[in-house]
């Protein structure tokens, strides 16, 4: 989620050393987070601050960034150090407010904080309403300020220790207290690694960080790395730096809907499902005729019911036999996870732990449109199990541009073939599970996406494929001819609207690999384990305290994919039905629901997610009432 690094020293230290290592830590550290950075350093009892919201490794060749270096402690005889830092990841709360940046400030506490609290705005809703009435997220700052209330306790360690007992979420913190040479770091995750070895200590939110930094930083007087001196932090207390106040202006952000645009969408989009009910559906399932490649019997049934083979699953001994082969023997950890939040990877995490006895690492791949329900579930998920939870952000802000872009050249030239390539950023999750198998040398990759009844055959079908893949067959599985027909296809679409040729290409062309053509060797959790919805969301709800979110619907369908509401009103809006039409079809062939059960849950499914779509436009920066105003007059196939 972000990089948290520190340094202390008590050795001689020139200058250039100290802005080298600090250069050092932000390279390692800036996959982790790449929105903001800010540093604290504490030379001769004086504390010095700086926080920047721009790239970190931008942000250091700024002249403001070395005048305060250098006119701060250029004529200090720098005998010892203490410096923390972060490279942030935007999950709440504006970069563009000081306040929300860290190092954070109490009146007697200088912190910071990786991860997500959970339950803070239930425990403090004075302080919760107080910074929600600015432009300020505060879970990090209540949290906090609640340990400075107790930190003048003689028995601060005990109250300290009871009171993160009674936190949720996961977090990685360090914090000092400022009249004090004390520093406190506490991880629930264990995503926060130190080394200590005679007058020299240092952390960092990542084994594979802390290394590469060792390797290159010289304050170890080019000394062997003794990695028996390098450990995973849970609750240590050390030496550390603090940072002096500041003074913050703060802007009131409460936007208010737009009421009359929003019920004119709502009606416009009213009027649209009396004539999708009326289309002509599969007497099986609830397919329409609009559906690509669809065509009904004597009987009305459609022949994706007449050729549906049920799923095939390996079931729990060839799983076993799987995971024996990586299962560690020791506790080290055995396999990564990909965690994107949802109630899959979720729930698929619960298992891999507490069912097959598993001891995973959780990486999330941020492109941008992550979700902050989705963050604040997998916290607690990773919190409850004791799991490492690693978190990669891509260039977040490019990323949004390329959706943006992708976006109104859709617009240029609509054609539903075209849609899933606003969306194709995201496919960076699997090549950052290649990276981290790399990286920690563990050879498992789990996950626990793309379960079978949620395959969307009309994506392509819209784009002129016809193949509907096998029992646990991925998209890459295609057939030569089918990749080359797309191949083609998507050209054509580049050659007849030349605003899909922006800075964005790379990326579309990235996802297309990724998709398609690159094999991959991960295991898919639900290939061995059945779905039960009925049981993932109760476990999940009773377990971890699951966060519903009901703009997502009840079944909260993809809820940490910020654009699937979007997607799913242009498919309905076009063609009279979504995603949740071919998912719960496919529940009726499996014997899952009925049919009267699939209408009434996909009435609900299909309803209108405003609040989602307002969102999406303001992280993406479009106007959603002009933007849905134009979908509403394309050509319907209805």
């Amino acid at each position: 989620m972000c990089g948290i690094f520190g340094i202390v020293s008590n050795s001689n230290i020139n200058l250039e050393k100290i802005n080298f290592d600090i250069k050092s830590f932000v390279k390692y550290s800036e996959a982790r987070g790449s929105d903001t950075f800010g540093v604290s350093l504490k030379v001769e009892g004086l504390n010095y601050v700086f926080k920047e919201n721009e790239k970190p490794s931008d942000v250091l060749k700024k002249d403001e960034y070395k005048n305060f270096f250098y006119n701060n402690l250029a004529d200090k005889e720098i005998k010892k150090i203490m410096l923390i830092g972060q490279t942030r990841l935007v999950t709440n709360g504006s970069k563009f407010s000081y306040k929300n940046n860290q190092p954070l400030l109490t009146s007697n506490i200088i912190g910071i904080h990786n991860g997500i609290f959970t339950n803070l705005d239930d425990k403090n809703e004075t302080k919760t309403k107080n910074y929600e009435s600015y432009n300020v997220k505060s879970d990090s700052l209540i949290f906090f300020e609640e340990v400075s209330e107790i930190a003048n306790k003689e028995n601060f360690l005990r109250e300290y220790r009871e009171y993160l007992k009674s936190v949720k979420g996961n977090y990685s913190i360090a914090f000092k207290l400022r009249d004090e040479n004390k520093i406190f770091l506490s991880s629930n995750c264990g995503s926060l690694y130190y080394y200590h070895d005679d007058d020299f200590f240092c952390f960092a939110s990542e084994k594979k960080i802390l290394i590469n930094y060792l390797k290159v930083s010289n304050l170890r007087n080019n000394k062997k790395i003794d990695y028996k001196f390098l450990k995973q932090c849970l609750n240590e207390t050390i030496i550390f730096n603090h940072e002096k106040n500041n003074i913050e202006n703060l802007v009131d952000e409460n936007k208010k809907i737009d009421l009359d645009k929003e019920l004119n969408i709502i009606n416009n989009f009213d009027y649209r499902i009396n004539r999708i009910i009326n289309l002509k559906r599969c007497s099986k399932c609830i397919l329409p005729e609009t559906y690509p490649f669809i065509k009904f019997d004597e009987k009305n049934v459609c022949n994706y019911c007449a050729n549906y083979e049920k799923q095939i699953f390996y079931g729990e001994r060839k799983l076993n036999e799987y995971l024996d082969k990586y299962r560690s023997k020791n506790n080290n950890p055995d396999c990564i996870v990909g965690l994107s939040g949802g109630r899959d990877s979720c729930y698929g995490l619960h298992l891999l732990k507490t069912k097959y006895g598993m001891n995973p690492i959780a990486y999330t791949y941020d492109w941008g449109l992550t979700t902050d329900i989705s963050r604040i579930n997998a916290a607690k998920i990773c919190g409850s199990l004791g799991v490492e939870h690693i978190i990669r952000a891509a260039n977040i802000e490019k990323k949004r541009k390329f959706v943006h872009k992708n976006l109104f050249a859709w617009l240029n030239r609509p054609h539903l073939g075209m849609l899933p390539i606003i969306q194709v950023g995201d496919k960076g999750f699997y090549d950052y599970g290649r990276k981290l198998s790399k990286e920690l040398d563990i050879n498992l990759v789990v996950h626990c996406t793309g379960y079978q009844l949620e395959q969307r055959e009309f994506f392509l079908g819209f784009a002129g494929i016809n193949q509907k893949l096998k029992n646990n067959q991925r998209m890459y599985s295609y057939s030569f001819l089918n990749k080359f027909k797309m191949l083609y296809w998507y050209s054509l679409q580049f050659i007849l609207n030349p605003a899909y040729i922006n800075s964005a290409m790379l990326d579309n062309f990235d996802g297309f690999l990724a998709s398609f053509i690159r094999k991959d060797d991960f295991l898919h959790l639900y290939n061995y384990e059945p779905w039960d919805e009925k049981r993932i969301i109760d476990v999940l709800n009773k377990k971890y305290n699951w966060l519903d979110d009901i703009s997502y619907g009840k079944n909260q369908w993809r809820m940490g994919d910020g654009q699937t509401a979007f997607n799913n009103y242009v498919y309905y809006t076009i063609a009279g039905f979504s995603e949740y039409d071919n998912f719960r079809s496919n529940q009726i062939r499996e014997g899952l629901i009925s049919r009267d059960q699939a209408i009434k849950l996909c009435k609900e499914d299909n309803e209108i997610k405003y609040d989602t779509l307002k969102n999406f436009s303001e992280i993406i920066g479009f106007n959603l009432d002009n933007v849905l105003s134009k979908i509403s007059t394309l050509p319907k196939l209805y």
